[in-house]
């Protein structure tokens, strides 16, 4: 492993004794690499400070050394972590918490991608919902007396987010004379968050409403709506070199 970087080599190895790095540290002198994987920040304008750094991002190589995935994000101040990659792809959280939400008919967990991170940076998010036999719960585009699952996180600590839900299956009913959007058995839902800028280093309780309704051939219970927190432990950025 190595790292890359725009900087100088001397404040590289500034850096790296400061912080105790034990891998080569790199300097892209004119920032050549960046630009040869077409990912220079073209943001960031001439004569700018920055000028030469890359848009935050991540490559996914495979055995094969192919490029399987590719995730970046167009600003430097928000980061996309790696976890989010391993949570989406491969269903592994590097230490994130996760909440159960449990009823007759539905367990749902929601899982962050990782434990600990910084301020502004950007998190996977993953739903798995276990569905009883004979019942179901509803996608989108659905008549207004019916209820879509959607989770939604509160605002307090999170600047953006986007949780994505498979396309549903429709399905005939026939003793209500509808073909409806639904889920059944299980489901998976992915997404990301962004924690705020500026938050301060500690501990901070990530809340959110998973919102349903449950059904089965014979019944429609009540939408529901049921709140739920996912602890989330904020680091402090790494001091650059002095």
């Amino acid at each position: 492993m190595a790292a890359i970087s725009y900087d100088s080599a001397a404040t590289l190895k500034k850096f790296a004794d400061q912080h105790r790095i034990g891998y080569p540290m790199l300097s892209d002198k004119g920032s050549a690499v960046i630009t040869s994987y077409a990912i220079l920040n073209a943001n960031i304008p001439e004569g700018h400070p920055f000028r030469g750094i890359p848009f935050p991002g991540d490559f996914l190589i495979g055995a094969d050394g192919r490029v399987r995935e590719k995730l970046f994000v167009p600003d430097y101040q928000t980061r996309a972590s790696a976890s989010e990659i391993l949570l989406r792809d491969f269903g592994e959280t590097n230490g994130g918490s996760t909440a159960t939400v449990k009823t007759d008919a539905l367990t749902a967990k929601i899982a962050l991608s990782t434990g600990h991170a910084i301020a502004g940076q950007q998190l996977g998010v993953a739903a798995d919902f276990s569905i009883a036999p004979g019942w179901h719960i509803y996608g989108e585009l659905l008549p207004e007396n019916y209820v879509a699952t959607n989770l939604i996180f509160d605002d307090d600590f999170v600047s953006a987010q986007a949780i994505e839900f498979p396309t549903a299956t429709p399905i005939d009913f026939k003793l209500l004379g509808e073909t409806l959007a639904a889920y059944s058995q299980t489901v998976r839902a992915n997404g990301r968050i962004v924690l705020k800028a500026g938050l301060k280093p500690g501990e901070y309780k990530l809340r959110g409403v998973l919102r349903f309704q449950e059904c089965s051939e014979e019944v429609c219970n009540l939408p529901q709506r049921i709140t739920f927190e996912l602890p989330i432990k904020v680091d402090a950025m790494a001091a650059g070199a002095r």
